[in-house]
């Protein structure tokens, strides 16, 4: 596990040293944090410097700066816009690339039905591919 990785669970996990490092992942500046914790600059800045922060403020950080809590995504993060699968720090998929599964489901189940080969299919899957980039 990387750094990332386990600065997210621990955050999540509720440890309010991480929160810090949760606002340098979010890329937030205080005011930024403050507004996503709901709670006042001033505050933000009380439980950056001398008091315990809120532990749900610092779940809430996590979950901004990536961590996915939700069943049957564990171990997925999101960082920069990008879905990452475990283990992954490269190719994540984007929102283009997700909404074009649906039709590359379809066109391999047509190319089955026709009985093409991988090499026909290839070219086509690569275009598509390329086109989900930009969406």
């Amino acid at each position: 596990m990387d750094a990332v990785t386990e600065y997210l669970a621990d955050g999540y996990a509720g440890d309010l040293t991480t929160l810090g490092a949760l606002q340098i992942l979010c890329g937030f500046s205080h005011e930024q944090a403050a507004a996503a914790c709901l709670v006042s600059p001033a505050t933000y800045r009380r439980w950056r410097s001398d008091r315990k922060a809120n532990p749900t403020a610092v779940r809430l950080m996590a979950i901004h700066a990536g961590y996915f809590p939700w069943p049957g995504w564990d171990g997925w993060e999101m960082h920069n816009g990008f879905l990452f699968p475990p283990g992954y720090a490269r190719h994540g998929f984007g929102p283009g690339n997700l909404m074009a599964l649906p039709f590359l489901y379809q066109l391999l189940a047509e190319y089955r039905r026709k009985g093409k080969s991988a090499e026909t299919v290839k070219p086509t899957l690569d275009r598509l591919a390329e086109g989900a980039r930009y969406l």
